[in-house]
């Protein structure tokens, strides 16, 4: 009964931790780097990915072999909860550790629970946890050499050498950010054991056996291969403010809350002084191991990040152990203190301390969970779905994001290219890459958006609309998808369908009663002017069905247009030339049935139609079945 009442508590932390870890898993797609990671570090034979990834993508080897590994234990990269699932895991051994590390550090069991309980709820672990990165592996490798070094420090038995040999090794070759802790424990090394000159001695040789693995798996890869030449870093540079403003609150309690709370990093800072003056007063020990794994990693990486734009705190991730630490031991003796005035148990009151950062973690997890603003990545599962189910073999997609996302996600027969390539791409050359594109594609797609503050943003857009038709505009949840064809239509219509007056004749159309992304009914209809207009007719597009409620009458969706919204006058249009014309009826109304599509003319100013040879003013476009949900044509 002792040991599970001893282990039992922590037992139940790693349960709360893994089970939040692997909740809604694959709810979000994936984002670039994630994709990126799946295609060139898991889906590329190791040797071609230590060859050509590993110099612009600068990771360690070990990285790149966990990953690959993974993915031949999966067959395949298809899966994105299996793919996650290797991030959520390794974070998961980050408890037990965080546990072992503040009950070595705190000297009791109750430490290490509560410091156990922050890690298993920090919602910025539990961001990465949910990220196909390596980040999250690091961390909990991190967290485990921390506490083994600290231990190594405390025994220096034969066992403590070896292990924290082997793990923190492992941590340098799952993520070089590893060197700025393995310097800080270096340091608290030197502290805690200052008079013990053969320790630090056979310490310090140990620390450099780590290091040098590192920095030559660092010259091997990516120095050798040009990487110090090439690479400024693609993040934030250095800025001294974010330590208070982004890296406290980040580290302490993810990112969702800092935006919607701009007060939210004082309130922490504030909270943070208090707890280093509790620990102070209660021991100096203590306070010089926590404020040195967090302040000196933090430092290096802003030295770092003066030369390479690299400041960003998951490069920091392996400060969140010393964070937590800092908030543990603030409540265990900030409740001995009030223990004093308040006669209330002590496990009583520290929870009490900690509960405000408690219930923030909770309120973050819940919208990162529940909130769609929040979507780690953009809907380029919907995007690749919905292009890789339309396009044909012979159209293009231009796809302007450059997002490794996309191509993970999409399918098609149709060849697809990223443009702009780069930012530094000027106008004049995409345009000439466009020019040499045309008439090479039945239709060119549009998607998703360049990136954040590129100086050739909207290029590729404003040349498709100087030049081609857009037949298609819609959005998978924030990502554009524009669809593009030559103005003039190929002469393949055997006849004509109706003839509307003299003045204008039905050819064919095209018709998907499948909604697009955006929730309309496509449709394109094909007219030949037959001759002008005294005044500018109006075209118009109908769904009839049953009486509909909202309404009581039989119409159910329209789109009335002018001929290509404007760009063709019916009063001196051009006879004898077909044309497309695209219209774009709204379906979110519709229900399961079968509807009557129309299409006809008439004059905006008195509402007088024109009328067929049978005297009828519409003309019924049939096999409109919106429950078939397929496309039709009739040319």
């Amino acid at each position: 009964m002792s040991s599970l009442r001893q282990y039992f508590p922590i037992a139940l932390l790693i349960l709360i931790g893994f089970s939040l870890r692997i909740h809604d898993l694959q709810a979000a797609p994936l984002r670039g780097d994630e994709a990126f990671s799946a295609q060139y570090w898991s889906d590329l034979p190791l040797s071609q990915s230590l060859r050509q990834i590993a110099p612009i993508d600068p990771h360690p080897p070990l990285a790149y072999i966990l990953f690959r590994a993974w993915a031949v234990i999966l067959g395949g990269i298809e899966s994105v909860f299996s793919l996650r699932f290797l991030s959520a895991l390794g974070n998961t051994i980050g408890i037990p550790a965080m546990y072992s590390l503040a009950r070595l550090v705190g000297g009791s069991r109750r430490a290490g629970l509560f410091a156990a309980l922050i890690w298993a709820l920090h919602p910025y672990l539990i961001w990465h946890s949910q990220d196909y990165r390596n980040y999250a592996i690091w961390a909990g490798l991190s967290v485990s050499a921390l506490w083994l070094g600290l231990r190594l420090i405390d025994h220096r038995r034969r066992v403590d050498w070896l292990l924290y040999l082997w793990v923190s090794i492992s941590a340098a070759l799952i993520f070089y950010g590893e060197m700025l802790n393995l310097l800080a424990l270096s340091l608290v090394a030197l502290f805690l054991a200052r008079e013990q000159r053969a320790f630090l001695r056979r310490f310090v040789i140990v620390q450099l056996c780590v290091a040098s693995v590192a920095v030559f798996a660092f010259a091997f890869f990516q120095i050798r291969l040009g990487l110090i030449g090439s690479y400024a870093g693609n993040l934030e540079s250095f800025a001294l403010p974010d330590y208070l403003l982004r890296f406290i609150p980040i580290l302490t309690l993810g990112e969702v809350l800092s935006p919607r709370l701009p007060a939210l990093w004082l309130f922490l800072t504030i909270g943070q002084l208090i707890a280093a003056l509790l620990i102070w007063r209660h021991s100096t020990r203590q306070l010089t191991i926590v404020m040195t794994l967090i302040w000196l990693p933090l430092l290096l990486l802003g030295v770092a990040a003066t030369q390479r734009d690299i400041f960003n705190p998951r490069y920091v991730l392996g400060t969140v152990p010393a964070f937590a630490l800092l908030m543990t031991l603030g409540s265990m003796h900030g409740s001995v203190s009030l223990r004093k005035v308040v006669r209330v148990n002590r496990t009583i009151l520290a929870t009490l301390l900690l509960s405000p950062w408690i219930l923030l973690a909770v309120v973050s997890l819940h919208a990162y969970f529940n909130d769609v603003a929040l979507r780690k990545a953009p809907a380029w599962d919907q995007l690749g779905g919905f292009l890789t189910s339309r396009v044909k073999e012979n159209d293009l997609v231009i796809q302007l994001s450059v997002d490794p996302a996309f191509g993970y996600y999409y399918a098609g027969s149709a060849a697809e290219m990223a443009l702009p390539a780069h930012p530094a791409q000027t106008a004049e050359e995409i345009a000439a890459r466009l020019d040499e594109l045309r008439g090479g594609h039945e239709s060119v797609y549009v998607v998703a958006r360049e990136q954040d503050g590129w100086p050739n943003a909207g290029v590729v857009g404003g040349w498709m609309r100087e030049n081609l038709q857009e037949v298609l505009r819609t959005d998978t949840a924030g990502l554009p998808i524009s669809q593009y064809m030559e103005w003039s239509v190929p002469d393949a219509f055997e006849g004509e369908l109706a003839q509307f007056g003299d003045a204008v004749s039905l050819l064919g159309f095209e018709f998907s009663s499948e909604p697009t992304p955006s929730g309309e009914l496509l449709l394109w209809v094909y007219w030949k002017p037959i001759s002008e207009t005294a005044v500018s007719l109006k075209s118009f597009a109908h769904i009839y069905g049953v009486i509909n409620p909202a309404s009581g009458n039989t119409l159910w969706s329209q789109h009335d247009k002018f001929p290509q919204d404007g760009r063709l006058n019916t009063r001196h249009w051009q006879t004898g030339t077909a044309y497309r014309d695209v219209y774009y009826l709204p379906a979110e109304n519709l229900e399961v049935g079968k509807y009557q599509l129309s299409v006809g003319w008439y004059n905006p100013v008195d509402g007088e139609r024109l009328l067929l040879s049978d005297g009828k003013s519409a003309y019924v476009l049939d096999a409109v079945d919106y429950a078939a949900r397929q496309r039709v044509s009739k040319r």
